[in-house]
Order: C-alpha cells, then structure tokens, then sequence
C-alpha cells in the first residue's frame, strides 16, 4: 500500500500577519507559502487548492515562488528606515519630521499593522482619522498626520512595495474641512504680556530666565534660542548678527539671521561658555552652577564627615544625566512649572492677588516681539525680524494692537 501524502497545516505568520503553509517540492525541500490574510475566506480556499495540488503531487512551479506581499507593519518599518536616513541635518542629528511621522503612525500601527499594504484603503484611512479625531487633536494636526501617513504609501508606491492604485486611492481622501468635523480648532498664538513673564522670572533657574529675555528681545524661534553657540554669531559689529546652523527652511536653501542688540548681548555675555562651539544654556551648566551657589550659601562650615561622605558619592545607576542643551520640550516643561510655581507661593503667601498668571509658552514670547516691532515701526520690520518670507505670515505673528485702532479711529473716524 502506497504511503500517504501528509497534508500541511494551516497556520498564522506572526510577523506579517498572514497564514502560510509549508510544502515540500519535488526534491524535498521545504518552501513556505503565503495565502493572504490569516482566517480570511480567500486564505482558506487558497490553502484548499493548495493542499489538492500537494495530494496530487501537482504543484504549480510558480506556487512556492510567489513573493510576500507586504502589510502595514512592514511597509512602515521600511519608510521609517528611510526617513531616520533623510530626515537628517548635515550633522546627522534627525529633524523634527522623525516625531511627527512616529505619532502619526501609531494610530496606524494599532488598527491595520497587520493588514496587507495593497488592501489599505480609503476607508481604513478614514477610520485611522476617525480615532486622531477621538483623541481631541487639531483639525489642523489631524490633515498634516493623515499627509504623512499618505506620503509613507506614496514612498512605498515609489519603491514597488504596494501598487500605484493604493497610494492614488488613499489620495481621493480629503482633509477635514474647518466647521464640518468634531475636531477642534487650533487656538490661535497669542503674545504673552510681560508682567506675566516678570512674574514668572522668579522660579526659574538662571539659564532658563536668560533664555526668556534673549527671546522676548530678539524674537529667535525656541529651538534657535535652545541651539545657539558663540561660534554663531558674528560679534564684529556693535549688533551681532547670529546665523543659526540649521532653521526650518535649510532644506529650501534659506539662511535665518537673527540681529541681537545691546540688551540681549549683555544677557548672553553673562553665560558664556569657554569653549565657542559649547551652548551658552546647558542643563550641564545649569546643574554646575546650581551647586555651586549652594555650596556658596552654605552657613555651616563642612566637616571631616561630610567631606568624606561627598567623596563617596555615585550617581544612582540609571539616573537620568543632563543633557548638553535644552530642547523645545524641556524648556516648554520649565516654564509651565515655574508659571505653577509661582502662582501657588502666592496662594500661600496669602498676598492680594492682582491677576492669575495664565499658562505660556516660549513661543508667545516670538508674538510678543513681533507685536511689539510692528507696533514700534511696520509689518516689513516685523517681517524682517522674524525671519518670514510672505508678509501674510507676519500678521500672524504680530498681532493688530488695538492702541493703534482706537488712535486712527479718534483722529480719522
């Protein structure tokens, strides 16, 4: 009696999300088979037909050479290969696009990672957006992370991982239209006033307090004021011109220059570091110097003990260091729990409280110097300072100042 042929099990890729089946060829070696999604109709009957021909000892030479296609999971983890090569300074260091693609692909990742790619299609788009949209984000947030998504298929496209049509399909989804969706508006910036900025002043480390007044006088982005170094600046005039190395248009070959005047030198010269291509606020130094003054300010004299003591100390294992330079989170962190800080020493200071410092962030600080140069001269000056190419960008920035409109109003009107 001849020997049967053992049929081959049914069984799930983990990886890609797909059922496959494992056949021997006619020369017995063993070969996988991909069918198509796991527990789908269609990767049933192609495992049906497949043990038949494997029965009949007629299996298609093509059957145990088709290629796998791809699922969500795998084409992401390639488009992220690329990005961490592209989206980079000529330094190395990754730009902000890396943080953006991450959180628009986790959404994606959780509902359809294990979907094939070529099956992605408009309504799973809109269901990803569905779920942004339930997350409260910003109807604005929402259509740029929903652009990313669609430029990762339109790469894939490119390299042949998914069909054309995919990437053109996904195309046909439109953005959130503003008044037609339960996304929320992005409030607009607004500056933030200066005595909530003195108020504030107080709890911050030194570093963090200088930072804020080289922004307000300068008007620098938070990242420009985070990054900047002395071999930046061109100190040869009396109002030095600082050229960051990088700025958000680079990639379109614009150069930002930033002029900073007397003020805003006396602030910095005060925080110089040795070294010119060192930062001039790091949390390195920040730390350094916050010993320092305890140190300083100590009132009983140290002993034996304590000198040995100190001598033994170690950094806890995993402790988290200071980094070289503040970045835009940890400087928006500082000031938001100095605002809280200082709002509940005078609570507890039982103090006539004038006005409650609202929440603001370094940004406001960039709205407030633009206001206050277009208040001051003009919207081409405000242009100038800020560093914008199309005078329409200004005006968000610099706020209209209502002084002016009841000034016309009263000569004029």
């Amino acid at each position: 009696m001849p020997r049967s042929v053992p049929i081959p099990s049914y069984r799930l890729h983990k990886p890609s999300g797909q059922a496959v089946v494992t056949i021997r060829t006619a020369t017995g070696e063993r070969r996988d088979v991909y069918l198509g999604l796991y527990n789908s109709p269609e990767s049933r009957a192609e495992y049906g037909r497949v043990v038949s021909e494997v029965a009949s000892g007629a299996v298609v030479a093509g059957l145990v050479s088709r290629p796998l296609e791809p699922t969500v999971d795998q084409i992401l983890l390639a488009f992220w290969r690329h990005a961490e090569q592209h989206y980079r300074r000529p330094d190395g260091t990754p730009t902000q696009e890396i943080s953006e693609y991450r959180q628009a692909f986790r959404i994606l990742q959780a509902l359809y990672g294990h979907t094939l790619a070529k099956d992605f299609g408009p309504t799973a788009l809109k269901a990803v957006r569905a779920e942004m949209v339930k997350k409260r984000w910003a109807r604005t947030l929402v259509n740029r992370r929903i652009g990313r998504v669609r430029r990762a298929f339109k790469w894939a496209a490119s390299e042949q991982l998914v069909p054309v049509s995919t990437h053109h399909a996904l195309g046909t989804v439109g953005g959130l239209q503003r008044g037609r969706s339960e996304s929320p508006e992005m409030e607009p910036i607004q500056p933030v006033e200066w005595e909530h900025v003195v108020a504030t002043l107080p709890f911050l480390r030194p570093h963090v307090a200088a930072m804020i007044q080289v922004q307000w006088l300068t008007g620098m982005r938070p990242g420009e004021v985070c990054s900047i170094r002395p071999c930046d600046i061109d100190t040869s005039a009396a109002v030095w011109v600082y050229r960051p190395p990088y700025s958000k248009m680079s990639y379109q070959g614009r150069q930002r220059v930033i002029a900073i005047g007397p003020r805003a030198q006396a602030v910095l010269r005060a925080f110089a570091p040795k070294n010119p291509s060192d930062f001039y606020f790091s949390p390195v130094a920040s730390v350094e110097r916050f010993h320092a003054e305890r140190v300083a300010n100590r009132k009983t004299p140290k002993y034996a003990s304590h000198m040995k003591r100190n001598a033994t100390k170690r950094v806890r294992e995993g402790e988290r260091k200071p980094a070289a330079r503040y970045t835009n989170k940890s400087y928006g962190y500082a000031i938001r729990r100095a605002v809280a800080r200082a709002n509940w020493a005078r609570i507890e200071a039982a103090v006539e409280l004038e006005f409650h410092i609202p929440e603001w962030a370094p940004n406001q600080l960039r709205h407030s110097h633009g206001t206050a140069v277009r208040h001051r001269y003009d919207l081409e000056s405000a242009q100038a300072v800020l560093g914008h190419e199309r005078m329409s960008t200004t005006e968000i920035y610099a706020e209209k100042n209502l002084s002016l409109a009841l000034k016309v109003a009263s000569e004029m009107g």
